[in-house]
C-alpha cells in the first residue's frame, strides 16, 4: 500500500515553502537516526534576520530528506536559505550521500524502488513518480506521489 503524507507537519499549512534533497540510494535507519536528530537541532536554531523560523524537517521513502518553512510566520530569507544548503551539504559529506543529483528521480514499481534518469520517467507506465519539483506542503501532500501514465 502506498504511503500518503497527508497528515505529515500538521502543525504547518499547505502554503509552508519546502525544500526536497533526494539521495541517490537508500539511506540506512541507523544513518537516518543521526541525520534526524541533527535536523531537528538545525531546525530549532533555523533563522532568517535573526528571527526564528516556524519550520520542520523529515526523512521519508529512506531517500528525502524534506525542510519546510511557514512562510506565514516567518519568510525565509536568502541566507537563511543559504545556511539550509549549507548544512545540507555538511549532511552529504558526512553521511557520504548524493543529494544535489537533480537529473536521477526515485520511481516505485511493482514493489521496487529504483533511480532513473528523468527523461527515462514516461518509460515506466504504472510506476510511482516521486516528483522532486514540489514547492510547498500542500503539493507535497497530494501531488508528491504520482503515477506514471
Amino acid at each position: 500500500m502506498q504511503q500518503t503524507y497527508n497528515n505529515l507537519f500538521e502543525h504547518l499549512p499547505d502554503s509552508s515553502k519546502i525544500w526536497i534533497y533526494q539521495n541517490q540510494g537508500a539511506i540506512p535507519q541507523e544513518t537516518q537516526k543521526a541525520i534526524q536528530a541533527k535536523l531537528d537541532v538545525f531546525v530549532r536554531q533555523w533563522a532568517a534576520h535573526k528571527v526564528q523560523l516556524y519550520g520542520a524537517s523529515a526523512i521519508l521513502e529512506d531517500h528525502f530528506i524534506v525542510l519546510a518553512v511557514d512562510e506565514n510566520m516567518t519568510a525565509a530569507s536568502g541566507c537563511s536559505i543559504d545556511s539550509s544548503v549549507h548544512f545540507i551539504k555538511e549532511l552529504e559529506k558526512e553521511f557520504n550521500l548524493r543529494l544535489f543529483d537533480r537529473l536521477h528521480v526515485l520511481i516505485e514499481q511493482n514493489g521496487e524502488k529504483k533511480i532513473v534518469h528523468f527523461s527515462d520517467v514516461n518509460t515506466h507506465t504504472g510506476a510511482t513518480f516521486f516528483d522532486p519539483m514540489v514547492t510547498n506542503l500542500g503539493e507535497l501532500r497530494t501531488a508528491w506521489m504520482t503515477v506514471v501514465g
